[in-house]
């Protein structure tokens, strides 16, 4: 998880993106979307090295799983051996609870936590895609933010990173 309003080297980050990702990062007209996916993938390119390919200016890993999420000026990636989703919320934005939950399909509550709850479980499973009825979804807070992980791994590691 990282914070791009800390990044002071985008010239060197630039350099870790793939010919295709570079495409991609240059057709964001957001300066904000633009550090999300820079700092994004080059965390991806710092974890992963040479087992990487990007697709689609997206990162595939040759020998496991990546997931990426990002909000406000926050990013968070998950890289794992088995299949990921991870998703971020601010939980600070105000929404009517119950439309959402009606609109996504998940239980209604006029409780902001279990609302937020839900909808990063929601879309950490839909990122994981085929099986998330299987996996654990594991949350992590941070100020108010809210973070959830789909995996079928057991031990998770959360790394606070610039």
């Amino acid at each position: 998880m990282s914070n791009i309003e800390h990044i002071k080297n985008i010239p060197d980050l630039e350099k870790k993106l793939s010919e295709s990702e570079l495409l991609q990062y240059n057709r964001f007209t957001s300066e904000n979307r633009k550090l999300q996916y820079l700092l994004s993938h080059a965390i991806v390119r710092d974890v992963c090295g040479e087992n990487i390919v990007a697709k689609n200016g997206k990162p595939i890993i040759k020998f496991g799983f990546v997931s990426i999420a990002h909000k406000d000026n926050w990013v968070v990636v998950a890289v794992s051996k088995k299949q990921v989703g991870i998703d971020i919320e601010n939980t600070n934005v105000v929404r009517n609870f119950i439309e959402q939950a009606e609109l996504l399909g998940l239980p209604k509550t006029h409780d902001k936590q279990t609302f937020y709850q839900n909808f990063v479980e929601f879309e950490a499973r839909f990122k994981y895609g085929d099986g998330a009825d299987k996996a654990n979804t594991y949350f992590y807070e941070m100020d108010n933010y809210l973070i959830g992980i789909c995996t079928k791994e057991k031990n998770i590691q959360f790394i606070f990173g610039v």
